[in-house]
């Protein structure tokens, strides 16, 4: 298998893609036969793996090193075409729709395709095509200007991920102080950030407008991909969360305050459950102490972590230029997934690792599915296999920290995924009511964020006047910039993930069995189907989310 540097790479000819994949649709169209129409969607297959690929690869440079001028001018590039290509992939849906052979095809499809493709595609139409294009523009900008943001201390320029490490300081005074540098840092940068964003509301609200949308909350919607819930599901979860959730969270932080023995728990206060050290890795890069912990879950992880490891398909460094975060992307050609973070041995990113190859594991496990489509799934359902990843690990989590260390992790691991969910649910709300209100001014949307928080997050208190008590918060989350309304699936997943934690906790073999069920299912069905097939409770269904809460803070009171 070939080394993930060694992956050549050939920006796509456009007018050839056109014209290849033009002919499987057009073929498909014309199809008299079930082989015909399976075998005409075939013939599109090999253009849709080389322009995926390539821009896998593109990306995972271009945010390698966002100041790198060669993968700056290919990314633009794909920003530039990317309407044509969205044309194109449009077209295969319509057709895939119009078949007479769709029963048939549904059986090496899955329906949920053609549903995803009839969804879609009220979102897409040629006439937005300038818009798309000033979207991915803005939202470049969005990636160079945060992975270029830097902190001056003692004379020398920090990445913010350098900084990071200090925010779980044992002593306070440092906490403060450090928050403080990375506030300022962020500080400098935030008259960009507004207008970015102002920007890239406006522009997709034309969009809305142009396709017959009311607002572009429902185009959001359709661009997710979404068939089985909607909005006003959306909401009624919201509200489960805020009644339910958030009122045992802020007592949870209460008794982190009398723990420690604070007056008030400041927002640098947060992260820090027990006075004394956080947990410290081993010594070691990450990558190589997950070794024994993907080789001992399971076979099937086990041969997908050595596959990754031994091609190298992963950066994890953090330097000035990349960007912040993490994804995995997968690669068709080389049937790999590539995974992504500005790693900082921070508990946080320990456990994003663990979530990253979570979405690896499922790319890996359906990498020879004969479509692509057969080979993806919703946002909802693929947040699940990255959150429950997260949990799954626990088991051997003495390969990555000192035994001493292993339960202080479990601890943050707990009270993070339960604390973030009232911080997600006022994440989509903002986003719902920004975009219900175009024309909400940057500092209205200062102001909209600072009462979502008073709901939502009535525990966080700001020691100082910084970037963050001004309300701007939700600037530092990128998917408010490049991936509008996909947060909320990050907590739907979490209440999924945490049922796979108890269950794994009963029963590991009927858990993972469940796990593997969900990751092959995955992209077939809907979500609420899914998860039926999978024997998870759907979050939408009232009560749910209130009993895995209920079940996490029992976890926290036990070894708080």
């Amino acid at each position: 298998m070939i080394q993930f540097k060694d992956v050549p790479y050939l920006r796509p000819d456009m007018d050839a893609l056109e014209r290849e994949l033009g002919a499987g649709i057009s073929a498909l169209a014309a199809a008299d036969s079930f082989e015909k129409a399976y075998f005409s969607l075939q013939s599109a297959e090999a253009p849709r793996r080389y322009y995926m690929t390539m821009a896998t690869i593109c990306e995972a440079y271009n945010t390698m090193d966002t100041n790198d001028a060669f993968w700056a001018d290919e990314w633009a590039w794909f920003d530039q075409t990317r309407p044509r290509w969205d044309a194109l992939i449009t077209r295969l849906g319509e057709a895939l729709n119009a078949t007479p052979y769709r029963s048939e095809l549904e059986v090496h499809l899955g329906a949920e395709t053609f549903r995803h493709a009839e969804v879609t595609a009220r979102a897409f139409s040629p006439a937005i095509a300038a818009e798309l294009e000033e979207e991915s523009r803005l939202s470049a900008q969005y990636s160079k200007l945060s992975g270029n943001i830097t902190a001056e201390l003692d004379g020398k320029r920090y990445t913010l991920g350098e900084l990071g490490k200090f925010q779980d300081s044992s002593d306070r005074a440092s906490r403060e102080k450090f928050g403080e540098i990375r506030q300022n840092a962020f500080s400098e940068a935030a008259e960009e950030l507004d207008r970015i964003y102002d920007e890239l509301v406006h522009v997709r609200h034309r969009m809305a407008k142009k396709l017959g949308f009311s607002s572009y909350t429902d185009m959001g919607y359709c661009r997710q991909g979404r068939t089985g819930y909607g909005r006003e599901e959306v909401a009624a979860f919201r509200r489960e969360i805020e009644t339910g959730i958030t009122p045992v969270v802020a007592a949870l932080y209460d008794k982190q305050r009398e723990r420690l023995g604070y007056e008030t728990l400041w927002d640098f206060d947060e992260d820090v459950s027990f006075a004394g050290d956080g947990p410290k890795t081993r010594d070691g890069a990450v990558e190589e102490l997950f070794d024994g912990v993907f080789g001992e879950l399971s076979p099937e992880s086990r041969f997908y972590y050595q596959e990754l490891r031994r091609c190298g398909f992963y950066d994890l460094g953090d330097r000035k230029g990349k960007i912040r975060g993490a994804y995995s992307n997968y690669l068709p050609l080389y049937h790999m997934p590539f995974i992504f973070e500005t790693y900082d041995s921070s508990p946080g990113a320990v456990k994003t690792f663990a979530h990253e190859c979570g979405h690896g594991l499922h790319s890996f496990l359906k990498r020879g599915e004969p479509f692509v489509d057969s080979c993806e799934a919703s946002s909802d359902l693929c947040e699940i296999h990255s959150m429950a990843m997260e949990f799954f690990v626990w088991p051997w989590l003495d390969r990555v920290y000192p035994e001493a260390d292993v339960d202080k992790y479990q601890y943050f691991h707990m009270k993070s995924a339960i604390s973030f969910l009232p911080y997600g649910a006022a994440v989509d709300e903002f986003q719902t009511e920004v975009y219900d209100h175009p024309n909400l001014t940057p500092a209205q949307r200062l102001e909209l964020w600072q009462g979502l928080e008073r709901r939502y997050m009535p525990w966080r208190k700001y020691k100082h006047e910084n970037f963050l008590s001004q309300g701007r918060a939700w600037q530092r989350q990128t998917h408010i910039y490049k991936w509008p309304f996909y947060y909320i699936d990050y907590v739907l997943a979490q209440t999924c993930a945490l049922q796979y934690h108890f269950l794994d906790e009963e029963n590991h073999a009927k858990a993972w069995d469940s796990y593997l069920t969900l990751l092959r299912e995955s992209g077939k069905h809907s979500f609420d189907k899914t998860l039926a097939l999978a024997g998870l409770e759907s979050p939408f269904t009232p009560g749910v989310v209130g009993r895995v809460g209920q079940r996490a803070m029992e976890f926290l009171e036990k070894n708080g």
